[in-house]
């Protein structure tokens, strides 16, 4: 695990970023004791392929009962949304 001071990790974060992306964790120290760890994120996490939109249709649809695919304005919808407020 690499380690960085504080100021070292606010001079060269892009560059902690980058080993971090390639797997390794970062630890942060402030006066030789550590305060945070920059590790890398869930690789399922990061990757937008593996979004799974099946059906996100049909749930905009139920959400909304078809008012924004009719052309109902968002004055409207925003009226039937705040009620009596």
């Amino acid at each position: 695990m690499k380690t960085a001071t504080i100021r070292e990790a606010q001079h060269n974060f892009s560059a902690l970023l980058r080993l971090v992306q390639r797997g390794e964790e970062v630890q942060v120290l402030s006066r030789k004791t550590p305060v945070a760890r920059i590790v890398p994120a869930i690789h399922a996490v990061l990757s937008p392929d593996k979004v799974n939109w099946s059906g996100h249709q049909m749930k905009l649809k139920k959400l909304w009962k078809g008012k924004g695919a009719k052309g109902t304005s968002t004055d409207v919808l925003l009226n039937e949304l705040r009620g009596d407020r």
